[in-house]
């Protein structure tokens, strides 16, 4: 999954062009889980692919920047965005063509794709590195701060769940801040999206579908409101 530098220059135009206020529950979001779903692989991951039948065939490699690999005998491989299961399952219907059941595991070895995307009413919108544990008050400081319009109350945190689909949860930072609410800063995982909204505006689906959209491969479908009065999520 690819973080384009173009991505940046949009998150700051998008930080003017945010809908109407609309009282609505979120709509397209799987409730949210707790469990961190599998990480997905992405440019500048090592891996390791272990041929058990054809340890001559086997290697470590980094994923390249376009999200590939190149293999012997099958050529050129999308990787990136799956699980490392997915990708053996994958890897043995290519070689199947090429040799006699093949047995293949993939192993992680580093991961280099450990990103969050901060976006809104931050000082300096734009995608972030995770370096260790990164809650969303920490990614909001890591991206400068909270701008004065910022509503604290109501910061959205996106994370893609299982089966590829959204979860939702609205973080009280404010609460944070103050010290009344300090297990509201979760932790995050690579490539959550934190949102701060304006103060005076609830409904963000122009920025879900203009830009989120372009970062995590959810359904074009899915739209959602922050809710100033209803969260979908226990904090």
């Amino acid at each position: 999954m690819r973080w384009p530098i173009a991505l940046c220059l949009l998150l700051l135009a998008a930080c003017t062009q945010y809908g109407t206020i609309r009282e609505t529950m979120p709509q397209g979001f799987q409730p949210w889980q707790s469990m961190p779903p599998e990480y997905r692989l992405g440019p500048g991951d090592e891996i390791e692919i272990k041929m058990i039948y054809h340890p001559e065939l086997s290697d470590r490699m980094l994923v390249a920047p376009d999200g590939r690999i190149s293999l012997p005998l099958v050529g050129t491989v999308h990787v990136e965005g799956k699980t490392t299961d997915e990708l053996a399952r994958e890897l043995k219907k290519l070689y199947r063509k090429e040799l006699r059941d093949p047995d293949i595991t993939v192993i992680g070895r580093s991961f280099a794709s450990q990103r969050v995307l901060v976006g809104g009413e931050v000082m300096a919108p734009g995608v972030y590195t995770m370096t260790g544990r990164l809650g969303v008050m920490q990614a909001a400081m890591l991206a400068g701060g909270f701008r004065e319009t910022a509503r604290l109350d109501q910061v959205a945190l996106v994370r893609r769940g299982p089966y590829d689909k959204p979860m939702l949860r609205i973080i009280n930072v404010e609460a944070v801040l103050n010290g009344a609410g300090p297990g509201n800063d979760v932790p995050l995982m690579p490539y959550d999206i934190v949102f701060v909204p304006r103060s005076t505006i609830a409904e963000i689906d122009l920025w879900v579908e203009q830009y989120i959209n372009r970062v995590l491969p959810f359904g074009r479908s899915f739209n959602y409101s922050i809710n100033r009065n209803t969260n979908p999520a226990t904090q």
